[in-house]
Order: structure tokens, then C-alpha cells, then sequence
């Protein structure tokens, strides 16, 4: 079997090839936050059990970052940067004439992207602007 980017068996195995990459670093990331927030456990749990008064620390969210940093128009910002990739990726399989087969793969990616950005808008409060 020769390799060739005309088959669109191996252009679909790179293009998950590079989303199992991207998937082990999320991994990664989650477990590094992850043990952040047991060593914030532990210090609150030895500070209760010796009756010291501790300083408020700040509210964490599960990933191990404050809430202070939070920015909420990080998913409208991600749904758009994910249409634009899967636009991308879609107009360089058609006008490329081996993989014009495959440019639907794109798609998944543009319509991950909408999902993102209509999430955005049902879950934002009333009362604040986009």
C-alpha cells in the first residue's frame, strides 16, 4: 500500500492523528490543575484540623483557576476560532482536486464551532451584554 495524500483514508488519520494529540495535552493540563487543587485541599485541611485561622483564599474553579481570571466571552472567542479552522480546512480539501472527496470533514469542525458560539448566547445571563 503506498501512502499517498490522495487517499482519504490517510488524510482522515491525520486530521484525528492531530485531535488525539491536542486531546493528551488537554489531559495533561487537567491532571497538573487537577493536583493544584489537592495541595489547595490539603493546606484548607491542616489548617481547620490545627484550628489556625487561614486567609481567605480566593473562590477555585475545578480546574485549579481563580474565578477572577474568568473571561466570558472565552467560548464566543473559541466557537469562532473553531469556524474559522473548519472553514479552513474545508476550503483547502475542495480546492485541493485529490482530497476535494473529503472537504466535508471541515464541517465537523465548523458546526462544533456554532454549537459553541449558540451555547454562549443561551447560557449568558440576561442582564449583560455580548
Amino acid at each position: 500500500m503506498e501512502i499517498s495524500w490522495s487517499n482519504p483514508l490517510i488524510v482522515i488519520l491525520w486530521v484525528f492523528g492531530w485531535a488525539a494529540f491536542a486531546l493528551i495535552i488537554i489531559i495533561i493540563n487537567h491532571r497538573k490543575k487537577q493536583k493544584i487543587l489537592e495541595l489547595i485541599h490539603k493546606e484548607r485541611m491542616a489548617a481547620i484540623e490545627k484550628g489556625v485561622p487561614y486567609p481567605e483564599w480566593p473562590e477555585y474553579r475545578a480546574n485549579g483557576e481563580s474565578r477572577e481570571k474568568e473571561n466570558p466571552r472565552s467560548s464566543l472567542g473559541a466557537g469562532v476560532i473553531l469556524m474559522m479552522i473548519g472553514a479552513g480546512i474545508s476550503l483547502t480539501f475542495y480546492l485541493w482536486p485529490e482530497l476535494r472527496v473529503v472537504w466535508p470533514v471541515g464541517l465537523i469542525i465548523i458546526f462544533t464551532g456554532i454549537g459553541v458560539v449558540i451555547s454562549y448566547f443561551l447560557t449568558q445571563s440576561k442582564g449583560t451584554k455580548p
